[in-house]
């Protein structure tokens, strides 16, 4: 890397942490392009050589957070939207967490909405890359969309608010819940809808035993308290 890189990158991140600092404080719309210059000890003319204006850096930024959401999730398939959706909850739930300050200063305000529905978008594209029929496939589109924003509203509603046994105790529970929708979508898909609700059942139920016994492990080598 030559050192107008390193200067270029140095600038980059000046503008970033100034504008982070500026969100915590007011909304984006409140935001002027030379308090952010103050913050980060640069000209205007500097800023304006790496975004058009303070929406522009927003957008950026928001789009980086989206992306850092997405790509911490497990590659994901059609069938795991349809099939694997209390795995799928835990992931959203843990990909949150991994990013909640950001997310939570990013993504206030006006900008709450916009969240959400671009990780969703993402995950689509993600998923489509790997099964093209998943473009149209309503059914589990409508599945995705349940999951992705049940999880996030859900998440910044109560986080902080529940104990992780309550939490794990949810996430089974919510594989319950699942099992008549399960087999109405079976059916609906010319499938064996009571060896659909079956399977999620028992997955359920073995599922409280796994996650106690690796919470056991996990607390045994001082992982989590």
């Amino acid at each position: 890397m030559g050192f107008l890189d390193i200067r270029i990158e140095k600038t980059e991140r000046a503008i970033k942490q100034a504008f982070m600092e500026l969100r915590t404080e007011k909304p984006v719309e409140k935001i002027r392009v030379k308090e952010l210059c103050d913050r980060a000890c640069i000209n205007k003319s500097t800023f304006y050589a790496h975004y058009q204006d303070i929406y522009a850096l927003a957008n950026a930024m928001e789009d980086e957070m989206v992306q850092a959401v997405v790509e911490s999730l497990p590659r994901l398939t059609a069938s795991d939207v349809s099939e694997r959706t209390e795995w799928l909850a835990r992931e959203m739930f843990r990909a949150f967490a991994e990013h909640r300050e950001e997310i939570t200063v990013l993504f206030s305000g006006s900008r709450q909405g916009l969240f959400i529905n671009r990780v969703e978008q993402a995950m689509c594209q993600c998923i489509a890359q790997t099964d093209p029929t998943f473009e149209t496939d309503v059914v589990r589109k409508v599945v995705l969309s349940f999951c992705v924003q049940g999880c996030y509203y859900t998440f910044t509603s109560y986080c902080g608010q529940m104990d992780e046994k309550k939490l794990v105790a949810l996430l089974v529970m919510l594989g319950s819940i699942a099992t008549p929708s399960c087999y109405v979508m079976a059916k609906q898909m010319g499938h064996e809808g009571v060896l659909t609700g079956s399977v999620c059942v028992t997955t359920t139920l073995f599922s409280a035993f796994s996650l106690t016994f690796w919470l056991f492990v996990l607390r045994s080598f001082g992982c989590i308290v």
